[in-house]
């Protein structure tokens, strides 16, 4: 798969969140992923107790059925977890999926009032101290990270990673504070987090293209092609020169 995107977060699996709602929709969506250019995607439904009690069994049973109709698609576990204690134990007890299997898990922080950082920080420290690497979903929607870019320091410096969402970059009130963002070594890996064949598709192209035009394609290969690869198969990521 050298070369091509690999999207690391989706909500493809049908009725399991908000994503998908039948199995012909997500079908449509795979065949816009791979016109796009993308060789495999992340199946990652949230997990949110009350809203979403997804569990590693619930993802992996959906992702069986929807690769049946898939015509040998790359489809990988994975779930979008919301941000709590006890993560790295939910892993070992079976409950909560790492990216296909291995030592990355995509967290995502509430929108607008967060954990304390030094909470934060814990909780990352937690997961790395059980060989579990967190990477923090689209900071650049995050408005205390937003406002605090220290945050994303803080948390980078106790071995955080950061997804951003494509589709931000061709937002006109987004696409500068990303840019500023990756240009700092902030953003890891660069994803759709689609939801459907419309408003949010799974497309990276137009991403990518941005990111190749505004800072360089080194940059863009690395967030869209290497750095994703590394994570669905558990290794160490390229860094920033």
């Amino acid at each position: 798969m050298n070369g091509e995107f690999i999207d690391l977060h989706c909500h493809i699996l049908p009725k399991l969140d908000e994503g998908a709602s039948t199995a012909e929709e997500a079908a449509r969506m795979l065949l816009i992923a791979r016109q796009d250019g993308i060789a495999g995607v992340v199946a990652t439904p949230h997990i949110l107790a009350g809203l979403y009690n997804n569990t590693k069994e619930i993802i992996n049973h959906a992702i069986s059925e929807l690769t049946m109709s898939a015509n040998h698609f790359p489809i990988y576990s994975g779930a979008e977890i919301r941000i709590g204690r006890n993560l790295a134990a939910r892993v070992a007890d079976g409950e909560l999926p790492l990216i296909n299997n291995k030592r990355f898990m995509l967290l995502e922080l509430p929108a607008y009032v967060i954990p304390p950082v030094l909470q934060l920080e814990n909780i990352v420290k937690g997961l790395k101290g059980n060989h579990i690497t967190p990477i923090f979903a689209h900071p650049e929607r995050n408005v205390p990270l937003q406002k605090d870019s220290s945050i994303v320091e803080r948390l980078i410096g106790c071995g955080a990673l950061f997804q951003m969402t494509a589709s931000s970059l061709s937002h006109p009130d987004l696409r500068g504070p990303c840019l500023k963002m990756i240009r700092k070594g902030f953003v890891h890996a660069i994803a759709t987090d689609a939801h459907d064949t419309v408003k949010r598709p799974p497309i990276l192209s137009r991403a990518y293209d941005i990111v190749s035009r505004k800072i360089d394609k080194d940059t863009a290969n690395r967030l869209f092609m290497h750095n994703p690869l590394k994570i669905i198969r558990g290794e160490d990521l390229e860094q920033c020169p």
